[in-house]
């Protein structure tokens, strides 16, 4: 049984800042001319475009329930956790823990749960996405062209990285 927790579609992300208007328009021709890039998981980002964040991160739904999803998941593991530790300390007979059977299942869960939690936001909130959302914003922000390609691979993304760079500035991309 496989569990997906992420429910985005393409979640890899790769943008290239351009100079000028010919190079990505150069670069969405090579991209497009490729069949496993659908012309509807590229966006251009002109200069100075105040919406460039609907562009970068298109799914905010899914994203949404990749949030809620993971942080279920992992405080149902969390809590699993802290019963089996519980019941750890309970056979080992500690004797603290003999006299306050309940306290003993709560404070452990509670933290343990706790815990999950913390991990559970630190991988749904993607910090792999702050420079490539930080270049963005730099390059629209000082009259520079961006070009977003969104994939649902690693692989692709490595390959359209590849295949913007020569005409590109610079490129970043996601995990």
């Amino acid at each position: 049984m496989t569990t997906t927790i992420n429910n985005e579609e393409h979640a890899t992300k790769v943008a290239a800042i351009f100079d000028s208007e010919e190079q990505v328009n150069k670069a969405f021709e090579t991209l497009s001319q490729h069949t496993q890039f659908e012309q509807s998981n590229i966006n251009l980002i002109s200069p100075y475009d105040q919406a460039f964040d609907e562009k970068v991160e298109p799914e905010d739904k899914n994203i949404g329930k990749t949030l809620l999803k993971t942080h279920l998941f992992y405080a149902v593991i969390g809590l699993v956790v802290g019963i089996l530790i519980s019941s750890v300390f309970l056979f080992v007979d500690v004797e603290f823990m003999q006299n306050f059977v309940f306290e003993t299942y709560a404070g452990i869960c509670t933290i343990s749960v706790f815990i999950a939690l913390l991990v559970a936001g630190f991988i749904s909130i993607r910090p792999d996405h702050d420079p490539l959302i930080s270049d963005v914003r730099r390059a629209t922000s000082t009259g520079k062209w961006v070009l977003i390609v969104h994939t649902d691979t690693s692989n692709k993304a490595d390959q359209a990285q590849q295949l913007m760079e020569p005409f590109a500035t610079s490129t970043t991309a996601t995990l």
